[in-house]
């Protein structure tokens, strides 16, 4: 995840739609292969920023257990329910409840896609655009509640300078 977002931050800021667009899938494949067998990827050889979009959200999707984790599941589904002077708070308190290493990765992700989103006026990636591709990537499991998600990722990039605090 590291590699993938330092190069998305060095080429990929600018790029509109970076996280929108697919990538070849024989590249995606290849490039999956080589991590799964401990294999350097360097991307800057490659020269394609939307196959590293590609396999940073593939990366997201395949963890056996969501960033978010399941635990808090239904705490962030339910979100909408806090009054919305109370979210950041707890927001910053169930994502202090995770465990370090789904803490620390979160963290860098969102400082990434504040990144982003800071250029949206180029590259048209919003906050509400990256919680849209992001938000089923950090958090999954059974029912429909993509909408609720969503929201949460969005008011987590939105506040991320809070709850990261």
């Amino acid at each position: 995840m590291r590699d993938t977002i330092i190069f998305l931050s060095e080429q990929g800021l600018e790029i509109e739609g970076v996280f929108r667009r697919s990538a070849n899938v024989t590249l995606v494949k290849e490039v999956q292969l080589k991590y799964n067998s401990g294999q350097a990827v360097n991307f800057r050889d490659m020269e394609d920023v939307h196959l590293a979009a590609v396999i940073l959200k593939i990366f997201l999707r395949e963890l056996p257990e969501p960033l978010l984790t399941y635990q808090l599941y239904n705490d962030i589904v339910n979100l909408a329910s806090v009054s919305s002077d109370s979210q950041v708070t707890v927001m910053k308190t169930l994502v202090e409840s995770l465990p370090e290493e789904n803490y620390a990765s979160p963290r860098y992700l969102i400082t990434f896609l504040g990144q982003v989103s800071a250029n949206s006026e180029v590259n048209k990636m919003t906050n509400s655009n990256l919680a849209v591709v992001f938000g089923p990537n950090l958090l999954w499991w059974r029912g429909n509640a993509i909408g609720p998600i969503n929201n949460f990722t969005r008011t987590l990039l939105d506040q991320h300078h809070l709850v990261f605090a």
